[in-house]
This record gives C-alpha cells, sequence and structure tokens, in this order.
C-alpha cells in the first residue's frame, strides 16, 4: 500500500502513450477545421486579425497546416520532438496574443488569481502536455520509438 501511495500506481507509458494521440489529435482536428470547415475558418481568420497576427494571409494557412500535421506527428509518434515543438510554439504565442486578453476579462483580484486564471487557460495546459514530449519524445509506443 506505501508503494502506491509513494510511488504510484504504474502504467505510466500507457498514460502518457494516451495523453500524447489524445493531444495530437486535438490539433490534428483543430487545425484541420481552421483550414477546411468554413465557419470554423472564419472564427479562426477573425480571431488572427483581431490579435494583429501579423502577415496574416501566410499565417491563415501556416498556422492550421502546422497543427494538422504536427498533430499527426504527435498522434501518432513520427518526429514527435519537433512536432510537439511547433505546437509549443504556437500555443505559446496564443497565451500571449490572446490568452492574456482573456485573463484581463476575467479581472483577476491579484497576482495570485492571475496566475490561476493563466493555468486554467487551455494554452497553458497544453504547453505543459507538449513539453513532456519535447523532454522525453514520444515513448516506446510510438512510430519514433519502433524505429529508433
Amino acid at each position: 500500500m506505501m508503494d502506491l501511495i509513494l510511488q504510484g500506481a504504474g502504467g505510466l507509458d500507457l498514460i502518457l502513450t494516451a495523453m500524447r494521440v489524445a493531444v495530437g489529435t486535438f490539433f490534428a482536428i483543430s487545425g484541420y477545421h481552421k483550414l477546411f470547415n468554413a465557419t470554423r475558418r472564419k472564427t479562426f481568420i477573425a480571431t488572427m486579425r483581431a490579435d494583429g497576427i501579423p502577415m496574416l494571409e501566410f499565417n491563415i494557412w501556416f498556422v492550421p497546416g502546422v497543427e494538422l500535421m504536427a498533430g499527426l506527428g504527435v498522434a501518432v509518434g513520427l518526429l514527435t520532438v519537433l512536432s510537439a515543438t511547433g505546437l509549443l510554439a504556437i500555443c505559446a504565442v496564443a497565451f500571449v496574443v490572446d490568452g492574456i486578453k482573456t485573463i484581463a476579462r476575467y479581472e483577476p483580484l491579484d497576482l495570485a488569481d492571475w496566475l490561476d486564471d493563466a493555468l486554467y487557460l487551455p494554452e497553458t495546459l497544453y504547453c505543459l502536455m507538449l513539453a513532456i514530449f519535447i523532454a522525453g519524445g514520444g515513448g516506446f509506443l510510438s512510430i519514433d520509438g519502433l524505429l529508433f
């Protein structure tokens, strides 16, 4: 019982694989919709425009293209570190240009509340999850693990 309490239940590789597949699938679907669904694309472009993203005509194709392709890479564990790094960059920019505005709308009471609001944002949590794959790769249950 103490081993369970102090060292966990085990199965970390399976949990990390499930997290990698889920995060990669999320980004792949998100990128796909931003590219091919008219309603999502319109909303995405409006957000990019409102956030003052430079080179808009390039980035409205580049960002969701990276989300789609890197999301697939993370999901299957192919070039996981490179794919996760691209997605982390997108999430970090989203946090800076859009997430901070969201936090301001929450009207945080103090610095601790601001931090709480920042940790509540999906971009923050996705950055942390992607950092795990940058640090540890795709794991043995990935194409990277099988090939290398």
